[in-house]
């Protein structure tokens, strides 16, 4: 009886090792990002599978990149994105401003100025990623 007690444990044990390398423990949660890979991705020179043109061709890190005349400069984002809509969180803004460019429009900035298909055309994982690096520049 021990002994079957034993092995069905350890048969427990060994399935469920095997079944979360496998990915068959994965959670529902959020995808969490990885700033690094997020700002590769935002340092791309194209992006998405339609190769738009990446985010750092029209976003200049700061003033002494060049205008900020087509987007808002990249450095100071994440401080920026703390207040600029009330009641919404740094990375809710970052997010949203990736997925549906248009539900906030900067002001000196026109609707459909950022490119509007991101959110069809990156990973869950990329925009997560995307918005983790955006979180570190403040």
């Amino acid at each position: 009886m021990k002994k079957s007690l034993l092995m069905i444990v350890s048969l427990i044990v060994v399935l469920s090792f095997l079944l979360a390398a496998c990915g068959g423990g994965k959670s529902d949660g959020p995808v969490v990002g990885n700033a690094e890979n997020g700002k590769k991705l935002y340092d791309a020179a194209t992006l998405g599978t339609n190769s738009a043109a990446g985010c750092a061709s029209c976003h200049n890190f700061d003033a002494a990149a060049g205008k900020d005349d087509k987007a808002p400069y990249t450095q100071g984002t994440a401080t920026r994105a703390e207040t600029r809509v009330p009641g919404m969180s740094a990375e809710e803004y970052i997010k949203e401003s990736i997925l549906n460019p248009n539900a906030y429009v900067v002001e000196n900035y026109k609707e459909g100025d950022m490119y509007q298909t991101w959110n069809k055309e990156l990973s869950e994982q990329q925009i997560a990623d995307l918005v983790a690096y955006l979180l570190t520049e403040k």
